[in-house]
């Protein structure tokens, strides 16, 4: 895993859902010079959370501790290489552990919710998902005073994979309360893809489709 890892740059590991929702999890290679790598990472930027305040932290080889460990917050992730290519993906939060091994670094985040890349199959189109959840998160960020922190602080006390089903609880109502004659391409994108997605979590996961709603979420983080 460590040699295809090394020659590739990156790795998804494939989700637990079928045929496939999202990945499991994501390992990233990452040096402080320019390699001979399918996808030569330089930087992996991501939304972290300190206990106090949201950061858009950006991991490289350099100014790192041996090992360190951050957590994920629900947002995008970007991969940048070295030659000027992005790689996208979104999470649910996490945990990110990155550890130097001589010139490298090997970055692993892990998450009890799917990671769904940005570039995505037609099976499941994540930029779609991604898109709506992030309106959703707008939304409510614009109602809290603290803006951005506040909204993390309360993000940040749920595992990923219960903010994971509040989102898919949330579109689902912001879906049904889509008048009948707007109902046009885009709502039916997003319907069949979250229909399809619900169906692969209650499969899988036993899950009841009951969930609290990523409001109702929110108002309990800021009991």
């Amino acid at each position: 895993m460590v040699a295809k890892l090394t020659s590739i740059g990156y790795e998804f590991e494939p989700s637990k859902y079928s045929p496939g929702l999202g990945y499991s999890r994501l390992r990233v290679v990452i040096s402080g010079r320019p390699m001979q790598r399918y996808f030569d990472v330089k930087t992996l930027h991501l939304p972290t959370f300190d206990g106090r305040f949201y950061h858009r932290t950006q991991v490289t080889r350099h100014e790192l501790a041996p090992t360190e460990t951050f957590q994920a917050c629900l947002g995008e992730l970007r991969l940048d290489s070295h030659r000027g290519e992005q790689l996208q993906a979104f999470s649910f939060g996490g945990v990110l552990r990155a550890t130097i091994d001589q010139d490298d670094l090997y970055c692993e985040l892990t998450s009890n919710a799917p990671i769904f890349k940005l570039q995505e199959d037609p099976k499941w189109v994540g930029a779609v998902f991604f898109e709506e959840i992030m309106d959703l998160l707008a939304e409510k960020q614009a109602r809290l005073t603290g803006h951005e922190d506040e909204l993390y602080s309360r993000l940040a006390k749920f595992e990923p994979y219960p903010l994971f089903l509040s989102c898919l609880v949330s579109l689902q109502q912001r879906l049904d309360s889509v008048p009948m004659s707007l109902r046009r391409e885009r709502y039916q994108k997003v319907s069949s893809n979250l229909k399809r997605g619900i169906q692969m979590v209650r499969d899988t996961d036993g899950w009841d489709g009951h969930a609290q709603s990523l409001e109702e979420l929110l108002s309990n983080g800021g009991a």
